[in-house]
C-alpha cells in the first residue's frame, strides 16, 4: 500500500468517524467542507511525519531575561 492511499484511508475513516457522529445534524455542504478539512489536517500529519527526528534533536528555546516590571520612570 503506498504512502498516498494510506493517507486517503486514514482521512476516509477519520471522516466516517465525524460523519458517524455528526452527519445528522450537518449539510451536504457542509459534510463536504467537513471532508476538505480532514483532508487537508491528514496532508499536513503526513508532512510532519516525513520529518526525522533523533533524541539530539532539542526544541528552540527563546530566551528572554526577566527585567523586573516596566514602570516607565
Amino acid at each position: 500500500m503506498s504512502e498516498e492511499s494510506r493517507d486517503n484511508s486514514r482521512a476516509d475513516m477519520l471522516f466516517e468517524i465525524v460523519k458517524a457522529k455528526y452527519g445528522d445534524r450537518l449539510t451536504d455542504e457542509q459534510l463536504a467542507e467537513v471532508r476538505s478539512g480532514v483532508e487537508g489536517a491528514e496532508d499536513l500529519a503526513a508532512e510532519l511525519r516525513k520529518v526525522r527526528l533523533t533524541n539530539a534533536v532539542e526544541p528552540f528555546a527563546n530566551f528572554k531575561p526577566y527585567r523586573g516590571t516596566d514602570n516607565n520612570e
